[in-house]
């Protein structure tokens, strides 16, 4: 039967989270320099060293022990002959007694010294002198950052469960920790089916886009095309079973002869097939094939694009860790007139001026595939509106930078 578009929403996370939950038990290790997309730390990660690995110093200054500068006032300054500078990079090693030793942002602070004095905070405010003068005395460890300020060695650098981004990269390699296990990309096989496309007559447009979308989000896309024939299909599915953890279908759901994908799936006890109130991609349906979650798209190839956006990509999203999910939103007035079928929600192609005014690119048909590739915004038009004059407000989704 049909059903609404929040209903069919849901049922489409619930699949997604089934996906998930198939790929959650199947683990690797990855080295830290190998990392990129996001993917979600299967165990906890120690950190193999303190960090600071070291006491560094915050602060371009110099290095002092602030007992000897206790007495400091602007009336009576003390004056410390400066010692070696101290690098970057250098060795700590100890501090001189009764001496400033010019020291660099991040290197080590050296033993006996417990304090820096930023450089704009003496006189004079140089390097190249053989002494200086401090007219206030510094609190013990200020602009110090003490070894293990941030996490000590054998302490939980990041739990399980979290999702690797750059700063975790980055935390990890400060932490001198070499590799991480991890739980493996989502699988995702993408399915166009149909004799046109088998034959080669029709250019498989839909499951190279599915799979660059799907790529985009960091799961792993495998790419597979079926002939109108159900032993095929059957056959295909049953080794997807085994080999991916979700499966995104493109044409053969309607209810036309050659509907091979919903002809295998819709006698499963756990399968839908009907319409949602939307145009384009009104066709909808999904099924579990031996607790493998498929989720099947009309074939039209903007149809296909819409349905991914609409009930898939959110949801995936989130299930790959991508940081923001959702599409950046927005409203703006029409640039011109349009019409609309009552009681569906019409999605049309647009592109949104720096005037906030939203343009239309091309007609509302679902095969205009070229003017959704030139359009940067989804534009919705609501079910109760059959028609809406130029300067009406229409809400958008941003899909594309250009």
């Amino acid at each position: 039967m049909s059903t609404s578009l929040a209903e069919h929403r849901a049922a489409v996370a619930r699949l997604v989270e089934k996906a998930d939950a198939r790929r959650g038990a199947r683990t690797e290790n990855v080295h830290v320099t190998a990392l990129s997309s996001p993917l979600r730390l299967a165990e906890d990660v120690l950190s193999a060293q303190d960090l600071p690995p070291f006491d560094n110093s915050q602060m371009d200054g110099y290095a002092v022990a602030a007992h000897e500068l206790a007495g400091a006032t602007p009336e009576r300054p003390i004056t410390l002959p400066v010692a070696a500078p101290i690098p970057a990079g250098a060795d700590a090693g100890v501090h001189t007694p009764g001496t400033a030793a010019p020291i660099m942002t991040g290197a080590p602070v050296p033993k006996g010294a417990d304090a820096v004095v930023p450089i704009e905070k003496v006189e004079p405010s140089r390097f190249d002198v053989s002494e200086i003068s401090f007219s206030t005395p510094p609190p013990p460890g200020q602009f110090v950052r003490p070894q293990g300020d941030d996490v000590s060695r054998g302490a939980v650098l990041l739990p399980r469960g979290t999702w690797t981004t750059p700063a975790t990269i980055g935390s990890l390699t400060a932490a001198r920790v070499r590799s991480v296990r991890v739980e493996t990309a989502l699988r995702v096989a993408i399915v166009s089916s149909g004799d046109e496309i088998a034959s080669g007559q029709l250019a498989d447009g839909n499951g190279v886009a599915l799979t660059a979308a799907v790529r985009e989000l960091g799961a792993s896309p495998t790419r597979h095309v079926v002939a109108d024939d159900q032993a095929e299909l059957r056959a295909l599915f049953e080794e997807l079973s085994a080999t991916s953890d979700l499966v995104l279908t493109t044409g053969g759901i309607s209810a036309g002869a050659y509907e091979v994908v919903r002809q295998v799936l819709e006698p499963l006890r756990d399968a839908w097939f009907d319409h949602v109130p939307l145009q384009p991609a009104g066709p909808q349906g999904w099924a579990v094939w031996d607790g493998l979650p498929i989720i099947c798209f009309p074939g039209n190839p903007v149809s296909t694009l819409i349905s991914f956006e609409l009930f898939v990509r959110p949801v995936l999203a989130r299930a790959c860790g991508v940081v923001s999910p959702d599409r950046p939103t927005g409203t703006g007035p029409l640039a011109e007139a349009l019409e609309s079928p009552l009681g569906k929600l019409q999605v049309r192609r647009g592109r949104v001026d720096d005037d906030g005014l939203v343009h239309l690119v091309g007609g509302a048909g679902s095969h205009l595939l070229s003017s959704y590739a030139a359009a940067s915004h989804l534009v919705f038009v609501p079910a109760e509106a059959g028609r809406l004059a130029a300067g009406d407000t229409v809400a958008w989704w941003r899909i594309a930078a250009h």
